[in-house]
């Protein structure tokens, strides 16, 4: 989820914020498709908080990430809000 300190506003910066995710889904779908759903990245130490996290989850947090920033358009859209 995206860190609400750090969400720009405007026309722009949404359609901007929609374009990485959507990168970022589709990221998370390849890997998916090509690892499976059930497999974790081997290269994360335990340490790291993804650690175990499996493709499907992360293909899940992706959408996630995505159904907000299409809602952040949606409203900057709606509002006609062009900064």
């Amino acid at each position: 989820m995206s860190d609400p300190r750090f969400i720009q506003k405007g026309f722009d910066n949404c359609l901007a914020h929609l374009v990485e995710e959507c990168g970022e889904v589709l990221a998370a779908a390849g890997k998916t498709q090509r690892w499976g759903p059930w497999s974790v990245n081997p290269l994360l130490k335990p340490s790291d908080p993804l650690y175990l996290e499996t493709n499907v989850i992360w293909l899940e947090r992706e959408l996630d990430d995505l159904d907000g920033a299409i809602k952040r358009l949606r409203e900057a859209i709606t509002d006609g809000d062009r900064m």
